[in-house]
């Protein structure tokens, strides 16, 4: 089936907040795997030891926490980063502020992001392109609030299967949990190209085999570096990995 749009995506994810419980405790192989990809995006990020890291489709605020925790333990030099939590979700955004008072929020879309150009040190989207109309254009204009040096980092599934079923209310075939596209190394790639990042860097893992025997749950105790060795072992077996993340740099521009 060939890929679909949402009509309104606005509406959709503003109400799309109201009903799905972002906060709502994990359990299993569904909670490691939330933590390896927030893993992931943590081990692709520079050290920010000044400027803002924007958080593009914040969910329940994960990134700030992370973030705010690195500091207190001081892992790095974190210090002095500031963290804009943005989604579309007020709901979302309502239980931010419930948990992390000082955190920065911003209610937007991603194709009309109000940030100035050169404004983030960072910028974060993680389980967000495959929901957008035009991943694309929000490729490149992430690439426009960029400082120069900055990074993006992405993380979608790798080579999904789209599922679809059959909408009670229109009767026509959905997609499930709102996926529009499926990503290869290729795809985000020709992405990043097109918004003119360089150094640009992917790296698969939470290999399928594992989730579906459950080791991955079992591991889930290990840290994220031991983990990642096993998990390339594993695809390296059975190449079937479940995610990509991909990180592309701003070149620093110099007036002529």
């Amino acid at each position: 089936m060939p890929a679909m749009n949402l009509a309104d995506h606005t509406a959709h994810y503003r109400r799309d907040a109201e009903y799905f419980d972002y906060f709502a405790p994990r359990s299993g192989a569904d909670l490691d795997a939330a933590c390896r990809i927030q893993q992931a995006v943590l081990a692709a990020m520079p050290a920010v030891s000044s400027g803002a890291v924007l958080d593009l489709g914040s969910g329940d605020g994960w990134l700030h926490a992370a973030l705010a925790s690195r500091t207190r333990t001081a892992e790095r030099n974190d210090t002095a980063a500031v963290v804009v939590s943005c989604d579309l979700g007020i709901n979302n955004l309502r239980k931010i502020r419930q948990r992390q008072p000082a955190a920065l929020l911003v209610a937007a879309d991603a194709g009309r992001l109000p940030f100035r150009d050169g404004s983030f040190e960072v910028v974060v989207a993680s389980e967000v392109l495959e929901h957008l109309n035009a991943p694309g254009d929000v490729v490149r204009a992430l690439a426009n609030i960029l400082a120069p040096k900055g990074r993006i980092v992405v993380t979608t599934p790798y080579r999904e299967t789209i599922r679809y079923s059959l909408c009670i209310h229109c009767n026509e075939p959905t997609p499930v949990n709102a996926h529009l596209h499926s990503f290869d190394e290729s795809a985000l790639g020709t992405f990043f190209m097109d918004a003119g990042l360089a150094r640009i860097r992917h790296e698969t893992f939470q290999n399928k085999a594992m989730v579906f025997l459950r080791l991955s749950y079992f591991l889930r105790f290990l840290p994220w570096r031991l983990w990642r060795v096993i998990d390339r072992l594993c695809n390296f077996v059975y190449p079937k990995p479940h995610s990509i993340v991909m990180t592309g740099d701003r070149i620093e521009t110099h007036a002529p």
